[in-house]
């Protein structure tokens, strides 16, 4: 489970040495602490969007993601809910949006 523990409480990723292939450090946001450095800097936060959304963790994701139909759902629940902060976590990326004031 690598640092999973620390990445779950404090948001901070370091790169266990047996994986030199991984991201070496990083800072993963939750939603509201990337809206709050936003505003913090005196941008105008508009909306954070999850990018994946839950999909990602569906079954068979490559393989279903080869056929149109199975495709096409995927990416409509993942429109659905990108905006949806209860589950926007579940979101291995998210990107906000802001506009200067």
């Amino acid at each position: 489970m690598f640092n999973s523990k620390k990445k779950l409480t404090d948001g901070q990723h370091i790169r266990p040495e047996k994986y030199p292939g991984f991201i070496a450090r990083a800072y993963f946001h939750l939603p509201d602490e990337l809206t709050n450095e936003i505003t913090e800097v005196g941008l105008k936060h508009e909306k954070n969007i999850a990018v994946e959304g839950p999909v990602w963790i569906v079954p068979a994701f490559e393989e279903k993601w080869n056929f149109e139909d199975s495709r096409r759902r995927m990416l409509k629940i993942a429109k659905i809910v990108e905006e949806e902060k209860s589950i926007m976590g579940m979101s291995p990326h998210f990107v906000a949006i802001a506009r200067k004031k």
